[in-house]
């Protein structure tokens, strides 16, 4: 897998830190490769780079507030620094550890040696220990990736230089640039080497029409005013969806008063056996029952933090729980679901 992890500790260094090897990005030594966004690599521009790509952060944007699994940059727009430069802004990602040396160097990929830019460092787990668990998990399978962000150099303005006087999307060649972050992805990315973060250029859209810096401005900030409404919306759904939670916690707590009340009469019953095992059994009965509203209940209140559309996904792990409630897994329901709320959000917007 190319722009991902190859190696991670099994345990944590000292301070709490797991060390990690990330392979930023591919060197493409044909002249006619990019990767999937249009970018050629070129070794000499890269490695001018590469000082940069020491400390920089490595980030995640994760999918709930377990903070267990990421799937973006966690981009939310731009701001002009003090110096009148537009800057990317990140604020829906987490810094979860740090890139402190880099090196360029042919890796195996698939059977395949390929030249990269590589990067080593740690991920904290002191902090973020579901999240280095995951990591740990899914690099055992082969399936994380991760995600290079550049821009340009201040005294360019942020802007990336390209060695193409007239950059084309399908192919260019970054000359001129600094390494700013790499993101750890639950999916693959729409780019498996690199995002590229273009301050202050002109954009195409859709049709293929250039945009002016104005209108593009203009888009901007009705997408901020459109996305303002919708968290209006959203404020008063989780409004609503806190009051059920504590509701549903209240009745956990209940049951679980219940259930201790139960085990103590079991406990008590089978202290004297002769006799009374029909009674011993129908309290057992009563137990499991109680064990399993207790359960079903804790299944109510991990639901209710999603729609219906987003616990489709996990239809059938759903219905087995509420069949054998006992030998279900909340976790893998829960993961199932944050992997299809992914999946469309991939689908919906693609970081360029």
């Amino acid at each position: 897998m190319l722009n991902g992890i190859l190696e991670v500790a099994k345990r944590a260094s000292k301070g709490g830190k797991v060390p990690i090897k990330i392979a930023l990005l591919k060197i493409h030594t044909d002249i006619n490769e990019t990767n999937e966004n249009g970018l050629h690599w070129n070794k000499e521009y890269v490695t001018n780079a590469s000082e940069s790509a020491k400390m920089i952060p490595i980030c995640a944007e994760f999918c709930d507030d377990t903070k267990s699994v990421p799937f973006g940059h966690g981009l939310t727009g731009e701001t002009r620094n003090a110096e009148g430069l537009d800057e990317p802004l990140f604020e829906n990602s987490d810094v979860v550890g740090v890139i402190e040396s880099t090196s360029i160097e042919n890796i195996q990929i698939k059977d395949t040696e390929v030249l990269a830019l590589v990067g080593s460092g740690y991920l904290y787990n002191q902090r973020y220990p579901k999240l280095v668990k995951w990591v740990r998990d899914s690099y055992a399978l082969g399936t994380v990736d991760t995600s290079i962000e550049i821009m340009g150099t201040a005294e360019n303005d942020n802007k990336i230089v390209y060695l193409e006087d007239t950059p084309d999307p399908e192919y260019r060649t970054p000359k001129e640039f600094v390494f700013s972050g790499t993101a750890i992805l639950s999916v693959a990315p729409a780019d498996t080497n690199a995002i590229v973060l273009e301050v202050a250029e002109k954009k195409v859209d859709k049709e293929g029409i250039k945009m002016s810096d104005n209108e593009l401005k203009a888009l901007i900030q009705n997408t901020i005013a459109e996305a303002c409404s919708k968290n209006d919306e959203l404020t008063a759904k989780i409004t609503e969806l806190n009051e059920t939670i504590t509701s549903k916690d209240s009745e956990i707590t209940e049951l679980n008063a219940s259930v201790e009340k139960l085990q103590k009469a079991l406990d008590d019953v089978k202290k004297d056996q002769d006799g009374i095992w029909a009674e011993r059994q129908a309290l057992e009965r009563q137990l499991g029952e109680m064990k399993a509203a207790q359960r079903l209940a804790e299944l109510d209140t991990m639901l209710s933090k999603y729609t219906e559309d987003e616990q489709a996904v996990a239809s059938a792990e759903i219905n087995a729980f509420k069949e054998k409630p006992l030998e279900g897994d909340l976790s893998e329901i829960q993961s199932k679901i944050c992997i299809g709320i992914v999946e469309k959000q991939k689908s919906e917007v693609r970081i360029l």
